[in-house]
């Protein structure tokens, strides 16, 4: 499949982790011979309409194929089995592509009759017909593997002339079209056979070692994927003018392709091609390194590493590198003593391992690893309830040697204390505890704030207790705690501290005093948020749901649901609502039931896990073990979720276990590129904190209001919409929002059953469904069921993590700036993990994406760019450039075309008057766009005393200047501020520059 079209199709059904298809598998048409189907399928099967596979269709097309099994004499061969693989150029990742068997009869001839090939309904029939690629091939013992070069099908009539000028011209010849007989003969020929030991480096016999031909597991990760090609290289393939290729080898029989090795380390094939070459692998387990080369059964002048060619009767033996027990003692670094229960991992430098490199150690601070002889990066993560630091160290491991008595090589690794730090915050005025509050932190010689965890290891972005408490444990050095939820109290006065130093192993308290800013929007300061006046709905409504709607925001919960999901399916929606509106929303509906009726595919319900606190949401899918069983586990042996994704509102982190991919995305200017699920998906509460402002003269809406028993039923109709809202009028809870536009162009529709209320007074659905249709036809339908709902009164240290296993290909998008596409996913960061992460956003902040050639903005905290003007000037005339070695350096952006640049220039000369005598430089940089004798003009003018600058014409077009490119500048004036060691600390308005040229200062001092 076309590398491109496979990614955009994987974009499309793997890697949005809201599509959950369940595609269509038929069985085998074509039975056993003696066999007779139960019923005929249809000629014609629409699996795909146009523009949803890839933007392309996708059918299934009843034919028969014929034909006749020889050997090399011409002989009938009787019993041979024969089988039909059907694919496209693009194709789902779990059709059934094997679509036929049978077996030939005394006289050599088969029939397949019935089978559905798989045919993709192109965009553009006169640039690529509708076709479907399709390959005969069969098997017979004492006889090697054979198949007919792939053909081509195509479901129209054969065109009576070709253009001579179409480059595709030998495959619209040799293609079979709709009504013509489908003839195809298989040649048998004497067969290649294989064999071989498999040992360790000592001789030692390795059982039970897996040995793959054509079809083998990937070889740069652990994924359990597989890849490979089958190459027969004695002809062309005279249909597609490309070498004879076996593309789809997945569907020959397990046992011609693969087998085990015995007691003895030996293995044997027996049914192999000749002159073919084969993708091969050899792997004894998880704890060696696989073999990957590639098998050649004929005879060629000589081998290399990767290519070995074994002949028609050849043998392959190969001895591994066998793995080492190696002891990993963790210690205190001070004192000497063990530590137990400390997660140790081997991360190999280069080469994926997939086992024997993680363990915890024991009472005496033990770890024993399985490590192959190799160079590693050992890392040591302490238990998030012990003050002690993540540590990370290299280690080679030696080969084993003859005369050793110790078979065990040890290493030791000392963790040191961390810091312990104490935060508190409280009311200002009052002195009370303030829960719920969230804080970050800068470094020193960072502007960069990083989340505050409990500890060093896991993140898990904790708040304020009831105390108003957060301990922590960090590394030793100068930190600034900064407030950062709530919202109303990350903008009030205090809540930045000073920067203070954290000692290792002592504890340091720091408490924040916060008063609410006075120029916050009322309703983010207000004790009680009010009512809107002109509502269709009474204030106690209103004040319920707001009620219910910050006990939602704020409480810790673990949700464990049944879902299920449609996508663009058919589903009875009209009649499917008529039978939810008559069931008693007070009971919990037999949902699994309606849809069935209302739907006649396969519901595939999975579990879902959602954990939310505040901003933090936390999503986890495990699909049904029976159709989709896990593929990778943790380190206690549990399965990992299938589907992991979580976000703190900034970014967002996830990982897909069927491709084994992680990523990260930022979530810039409202742009969000996954979507994570939480407790607020399942249930509607409307926030009087979120409301739309609305005119102070609104009317109310017009609508039919009524009351049925405990509920009360809103209407409303006009020529653009339909509308209706079912709500209980006790509680508020809400049982259906329904809005349809007119003339039902779109419908969306939800509705919540069974309303329990839980231990604090939240109320929750017992089951939600919810859906969209477009012009008629249904875009998702999701339908959810509560399980389980914990409050988590302590939350757990890994409760916002992910887990990532060996192999995991990392896609870092974190240095695309903002006018990338995401899905350009070229322009990303890639890397395979090499060992396993237990917290991937932990990972993600101990390795930042910061690098010289990834850099495309300045990053706070790092190296500022090189300010390179045209020529530095005074009002006096030309100079040199300023000494800046040791100082604070203020960088004015501006122009003299710009209003608001020149209001700004009487704060620089404040500025310049201020800091006379301090080691600070001040710098007007002015944009390209003007002359030497101009901006004098202006300096002299306005008693510019401090250093100015015109900047060079900028490398691309869009920008001030060059040194305005390198700082990013797009908008006039700003202000950019460097710390005495040259790091770029600040970028933004003047005012806040002078602040920081303030706090450096002090920080100096």
């Amino acid at each position: 499949m076309n590398c491109r079209h496979w990614w955009q199709f994987w974009t499309l059904l793997s890697l949005n982790s809201a599509l959950q298809l369940s595609l269509w598998q038929s069985p085998l048409m074509a039975a056993e011979p003696d066999q007779q189907s139960a019923s005929r399928p249809p000629q014609v099967q629409t699996l795909y309409e146009p523009g949803r596979l890839g933007g392309h269709g996708a059918t299934l097309h009843r034919v028969t194929i014929t034909g006749t099994a020889r050997n090399a004499a011409g002989e009938p061969l009787k019993d041979a089995d024969i089988y039909v693989s059907s694919r496209g150029w693009i194709i789902p990742g779990d059709f059934e592509q094997l679509r036929g068997h049978t077996r030939s009869d005394e006289n050599g001839h088969y029939e397949l009759k019935d089978v559905q090939l798989f045919v993709i309904n192109n965009r553009d029939p006169h640039s690529r017909p509708d076709e479907s690629d399709f390959i005969v091939f069969g098997t017979k013992e004492n006889y090697g593997l054979t198949w007919h070069p792939a053909r081509n099908y195509r479901p129209a009539a054969r065109p009576e002339e070709i253009d001579g000028q179409d480059r595709n011209s030998h495959a619209t010849r040799n293609a079979f079209y709709q009504n013509e007989p489908i003839v195809i003969d298989l040649q048998f020929d004497a067969p290649a056979k294989l064999r071989g030991v498999i040992t360790d480096k000592q001789g030692h016999p390795l059982a039970n070692a897996k040995v793959q031909l054509g079809h083998v597991d990937r070889p740069l990760n652990t994924s359990p994927h597989r890849t490979g090609y089958c190459e027969y290289l004695k002809q062309k393939n005279p249909y597609s003018n490309q070498n004879d290729s076996f593309i789809n080898f997945s569907v020959v029989p397990l046992s011609v392709r693969e087998t085990y090795t015995d007691a003895q380390g030996r293995y044997e094939f027996t049914q192999l091609r000749r002159d073919t070459s084969y993708s091969a692998n050899i792997d004894p387990g998880p704890e060696f390194a696989p073999w990957q080369f590639t098998l050649v059964t004929a005879s060629q002048s000589r081998n290399s590493r990767n290519t070995i060619s074994a002949g028609y009767a050849g043998e392959v033996n190969h001895q591994f590198t066998a793995p080492r027990d190696v002891t990993v003692r963790v210690v205190q670094s001070d004192s000497g003593r063990p530590l137990s229960n400390v997660l140790v991992t081997a991360h190999p430098i280069g080469a994926v391992r997939r086992s024997g490199i993680q363990a915890r150690t024991d009472s005496h601070g033990n770890a024993q690893l399985r490590l192959i002889p190799d160079e590693y990066k050992l890392v040591a993560e302490p238990n998030p309830d012990q003050p002690f630091l993540y540590l990370s160290q290299q280690y080679f491991v030696p080969k084993r040697k003859a005369s050793e008595k110790n078979d065990t090589p040890n290493v030791t690794m000392k963790l040191n204390p961390a810091a312990i730090v104490k935060l508190k915050a409280i009311n200002a005025k009052t002195g009370a505890p303030i829960p719920g509050v969230r804080f970050n932190y800068e470094t020193y010689d960072s502007g960069e704030q990083t989340p505050v965890s409990t500890q060093t290891v896991y993140v898990d972005y904790p708040f304020t207790n009831d105390a108003g408490e957060i301990q922590a444990f960090m590394e030793p050095g100068r930190r600034r705690f900064v407030v950062t939820e709530p919202f109303s109290l990350s903008q009030a006065a205090g809540s930045r501290s000073e920067r203070i130093k954290l000692t290792a192993g002592q504890v340091t308290e720091v408490t924040i005093k916060l008063t609410p800013a006075d120029f916050l929007p009322t309703h983010l300061v207000a004790s009680e948020m009010q009512p809107r006046k002109n509502s269709l709905y009474a204030p106690e409504i209103q004040k319920k749901w707001h009620i219910q709607s910050e006990l939602l925001r704020l409480t810790p919960l673990r949700i464990t649901t049944q879902k299920v999901s449609f996508y663009r399916k058919s589903v009875d929606t009209e009649n499917l609502l008529k039978d939810l509106r008559a069931l008693d929303p007070y009971e919990l509906p037999d949902i699994k039931s309606l849809l069935n009726k209302y739907y006649t595919g396969e519901s595939d319900w999975y579990k879902q896990v959602l954990t939310a606190q505040g901003t933090l949401k936390h999503e986890a899918r495990y699909f049904n073990p029976d159709t989709r069983p896990p593929l990778f586990f943790n380190f206690s042996g549990q399965p990992l979720p299938n589907l992991t994704t979580m976000t703190d509102g900034w970014k967002t982190i996830h990982h897909q276990s069927m491709s084994n991919q992680a990523g990260i995305n930022l979530n810039r200017r409202g742009r969000i590129n996954f979507h994570v699920e939480s407790p607020r998906d399942l249930c509607e509460w409307p926030s009087l904190r979120n409301r739309l402002p609305a005119p102070q003269n609104a009317k109310k809406p017009d609508a039919d209001i009524r009351h049925e028993g405990q509920r009360i039923i809103y209407e409303g109709e006009s020529n653009e919409r339909v509308s209706r809202r079912v709500l209980d009028q006790e509680t508020g809870f809400i049982f259906e929002t329904f809005h349809q536009s007119q003339p039902h162009q779109f419908e969306q529709v939800k509705l919540s059953f069974a309303p329990q209320k839980i231990s604090n007074g939240l109320i929750l659905p017992g089951m939600h469904i919810n859906w969209k249709m477009y012009q008629g036809k249904l875009q998702q339908l999701e339908a959810t069921l509560i399980e389980k709902v914990e409050i988590l009164s302590n939350v757990p240290a890994d409760a916002f993590s992910i887990a990532l296993p060996a192999g995991t290909e990392f896609i870092d998008s974190r240095q695309l700036p903002d006018n990338v596409s995401y899905i350009a996913g070229n322009h990303a960061s890639k890397k395979i993990l090499t060992g396993p992460v237990s917290d991937f956003a932990a990972y993600l902040q101990r390795n930042p994406y910061y690098s010289h050639e990834m850099e495309t903005e300045p990053q706070l905290g790092r190296h500022a760019p090189t300010l390179e003007p045209a020529l530095w000037l005074t009002a006096d005339g030309k100079t040199a450039a300023p000494n800046l070695n040791g100082k604070v350096v203020l960088i004015h952006f501006w122009g003299t075309r710009n209003a608001n640049s020149m209001d700004q220039l009487s704060e620089m000369k404040a500025a310049y008057k201020k800091y006379a005598e301090q080691p600070v430089v001040l710098i007007g940089l002015h944009d390209s766009y003007t002359s030497t004798s101009q901006l004098q003009a202006i300096a002299e003018q306005k008693e510019l005393k401090y250093t100015l600058a015109i900047d060079q014409r900028p490398e691309e077009a869009g920008w001030f200047g060059k040194t305005m490119q390198h700082f990013r500048v797009r908008n006039l004036p700003q202000t950019a501020v460097i710390d005495q060691q040259g790091n770029l600390t600040f970028t933004g308005d003047l005012p806040e520059a002078l602040q920081k040229v303030n706090q450096l200062l002090n920080d100096k001092n």
